[in-house]
Order: structure tokens, then C-alpha cells, then sequence
């Protein structure tokens, strides 16, 4: 049976049966993993040990496929390694989870085996049928759980999956959920503040201002930058959903301005997204800050169209993953789908892909164990190098990026490789 048809069937007959309700101890994270020693190389001895990204790295995996499909699928009990994508396949959120699904069959497509097996779980979009749709996953035998989205799903799963000694790799922000059996796969904000403000401080900005709402986001970026010795020249902080900033913007402005009338700050952090970062841009912009007379700065939440349209934003830094590999993804995705891929969806792609690839590369039986998961070399995928720590953070390799003409360019390019932790 082809790939795609045993997805096909799994998504169908995937059993709805019970889920169970034991505990498991939470965690906190206060600041975060420190900066990485990524490096730039070409020296196969460093780099990761996978890389599916280029159309020739997927012909070698595919003709592979094709040789290992005359085979039995593992000597040793005829049974291929199952992963289970827990994503809303219904309810509010459907789309989005049908487009991560979509994702992962792509990946399924390049790198999947005669050895690997993907099961489609819906959560429903609600914690409870995130719960149930785990002890489904775990019941059908899933080696290794994808999903959730978001942090109150994956909070209601833990419970299941680690007295099951089932591993997730979510693909939350909240990095309050990693442990030594969840891996929190999202976009964390620890290395991008650190990697942009390092580089701002490399072309001599060293002069920064925060302006952030009392978020718990933000509350670890302005940490970040404490633990990393930036002490900003001013900060201020808001009501998150505050609609007008204007008198506190205009305060902010006002006690920075020098006696010769110049500024005390060079660059302007502003660790937001979408409409309220709007917001805060057209606000600053009445005060006269905008890009071009001051560098602003932000992070992973500007990787978004909305940001790259914002003409207030022109020539404003962030870091995040090398949009290149992305730009291709899109286009598969799209030709292969039609429509338009969500950012998260390269998330289903490259965890998806990282566990077909583990599983063809068992010899153990235990595809998916700490040493592995957590392998120093890390890992490559649409998003560039990444890495699972001891902790469950996943560190990643990031660019850094200029907004320019309605798109982003690189500036400073992203490692290919780490280094020690």
C-alpha cells in the first residue's frame, strides 16, 4: 500500500475510543537557553545529520523509498514506526490544522518510508479533545505525538503522554511546557531578541529603548535582555489592548530627547505583531520615530505580510529562520494544494519530516529516545538548523532580516551548524 493511501486510511479508521486522565508535573522557564555558538560551514563533519530541503536531497530519500519498498518494513517486528499529527481537523481552527496537515504530507511525500506510518488525530480545537485525541494516538500505537498548537491543548495532553513515556514535540510558544517529554517546537522569542540586539550592538547601536506591552512575552524579552547584560536606555511598558498611546508614547519621547534636541536612543525594540503593533508604529510615527531615523528592532512576531506592509517598519530589523527554503515550501505547497500555506505550517513539515527520517534511520527500535531527539549536531529543515536541548527548548539557527519594499532580505545570514551547548 502506497504512503498517501495508508494516510488515507489511518485518517479514516483511526479509532475513537478513551482517553486517560493521570497527572504530570508542570515547568517554568524564567529567561530561556543562552546564545548560541552557531557557526557558518560547509564541513560535512559539523553540520546536521539531516537535510531535506533541496530537490536533490529529496530524489536520493525517494529513490531510497523506492528500494526499501520490496522489503519487510522492520526485521525485527514487521511493524513501521507510527507518529500521530494531533492538529484541529474540526471546530474553529479546522483550517489552519488541515493546512499543517497538508504540510506534513509533503513531507510524508519526500522523506516518508515503508518504515513510517503518519496518524491523522483531530483535537477539535478544544483541550479536551486534544486530550482524548492523545489517548486515541497512543492506543493505536503512536511511538511519537506532533501537536498540539496551542498551550492549553498541549497542557491537557501531558498528562497522557508522559506516564505513556510517549514524547511530543508541540508546536506551541509557551515554552513553560518543555520537560524531558515534551519539546516545545514554536518560534521562541529567547535567541531572536538576543541575536538582533547583538547584531544592532555589531553595527554600533548601542543605545536601546523598549517600548512592550505587560505581557508575558514581553516580560521575557525585557528578561532576555537582562540576562544578556543590555541594559536598555529607557523602557516602557503598557496595558496590553490599550487604545491609545499617544500620552505615554509622547512621555517616552519627550524624557529622551537630549538638550541639543537629539535623541537619547539609536534603536527601538518593539516585541509585538500584527494590529497592535500597527498601533504602536502609527503612534510612534506622530513623535517622528519611525525606520530610517531610528533602527527599530523586533522579533519573530514581525515575520508576518502585515509587518512587511507597514511602511513605518521600513528598514526594521528582526531575526528569524531564512525565509529561502520557506519561499519553496510555499510554492510546492501551493501547486500540490492550491492556496496559501500558513506560516505555522513549515512547523508540520520539518517535525513531521524529522520523525520519517529518525524512523528510516532506527536500528534500535527506539526511534524517538532522549539521545536522538536531542542529538548536539541538531537537525535541518525548512526553517534552518535546529537543535532539541537537555531542557525540551528547541534552539534554532536564525537570520537576521531587514524589512524592505514589502519584503524581508537577509542581512546577516543564519549558521548551518551549531556548536557545543
Amino acid at each position: 500500500m502506497s504512503q498517501w493511501m495508508k494516510f488515507l486510511v489511518l485518517l479514516v479508521v483511526l479509532p475513537l475510543l478513551m482517553a486517560l486522565t493521570s497527572c504530570a508535573p508542570g515547568s517554568t522557564y524564567s529567561t530561556g537557553p543562552a546564545a548560541s555558538s552557531g557557526i557558518i560551514t560547509t564541513d560535512p563533519a559539523q553540520l546536521p545529520d539531516m537535510s531535506w530541503q533541496t530537490p536533490q536531497q529529496r530524489q536520493v530519500l525517494a529513490q531510497q523509498n523506492q528500494q526499501q519498498q520490496a522489503t519487510t518494513p522492520t526485521p525485527d517486528t514487521g511493524t513501521p514506526v507510527r507518529v500521530a499529527l494531533l492538529v484541529p481537523l474540526t471546530g474553529k481552527n479546522a483550517n489552519l490544522g488541515q493546512a499543517m496537515l497538508k504540510a506534513a504530507q509533503l513531507a510524508l511525500n519526500d522523506v516518508g518510508s515503508n518504515k513510517f506510518e503518519l496518524i491523522p488525530a483531530d483535537s477539535q480545537g478544544t483541550p479536551e479533545g486534544a486530550a482524548r485525541a492523545a489517548g486515541q494516538a497512543i492506543q493505536a500505537g503512536a511511538n511519537l505525538i506532533l501537536g498540539p498548537i496551542f498551550a492549553e491543548d498541549v497542557r491537557a495532553v501531558k498528562p497522557i503522554t508522559t506516564p505513556a513515556r510517549v514524547p511530543v514535540v508541540a508546536f506551541t510558544t509557551d515554552w513553560t511546557l518543555a520537560d524531558n517529554n515534551t519539546y516545545v517546537f514554536g518560534f521562541l522569542p529567547f535567541l531572536q531578541v538576543t541575536r538582533v540586539v547583538q547584531f544592532a550592538e555589531s553595527r554600533n547601536l548601542n543605545q536601546l529603548g523598549v517600548i512592550a506591552p505587560q505581557t508575558d512575552y514581553a516580560d521575557l524579552v525585557v528578561s532576555t535582555l537582562s540576562r544578556d547584560g543590555t541594559k536598555p536606555v529607557d523602557t516602557l511598558r503598557y496595558a496590553p489592548g490599550q487604545a491609545d498611546l499617544s500620552g505615554l508614547v509622547g512621555g517616552f519621547i519627550a524624557r529622551n530627547k537630549t538638550p541639543d534636541g537629539n535623541r537619547r536612543f539609536d534603536s527601538l525594540l518593539l516585541p509585538l505583531g500584527g494590529e497592535s503593533l500597527r498601533s504602536l508604529t502609527s503612534t510612534l510615527d506622530q513623535y517622528g520615530v519611525r525606520g530610517g531615523t531610528v533602527r527599530l528592532l523586533g522579533t519573530g512576531l514581525w515575520d508576518d505580510p502585515s509587518a512587511m506592509n507597514d511602511p513605518m517598519l521600513r528598514g526594521g530589523w528582526f531575526a528569524a529562520p531564512d525565509p529561502q527554503a520557506r519561499i519553496e515550501f510555499e510554492r510546492r505547497y501551493g501547486q500540490t494544494f492550491g492556496g496559501v500555506a500558513p506560516r505555522l505550517a513549515t512547523l508540520a513539515y520539518d517535525a513531521t519530516a524529522l520523525a520519517a527520517v529518525l524512523a528510516r534511520s532506527d536500528t534500535t527500535g527506539t526511534p524517538y529516545s532522549r539521545d536522538r531527539m536531542t542529538a548536539n549536531r541538531g537537525f535541518a529543515g525548512i526553517d534552518g538548523v535546529f537543535r532539541f536541548r537537555s531542557d525540551g527548548l528547541a534552539e534554532r539557527g536564525l537570520a537576521v532580516l531587514e524589512i524592505s519594499g514589502g519584503q524581508a532580505r537577509v542581512i546577516d545570514p543564519a549558521p548551518t551548524a551549531f556548536g557545543r551547548f
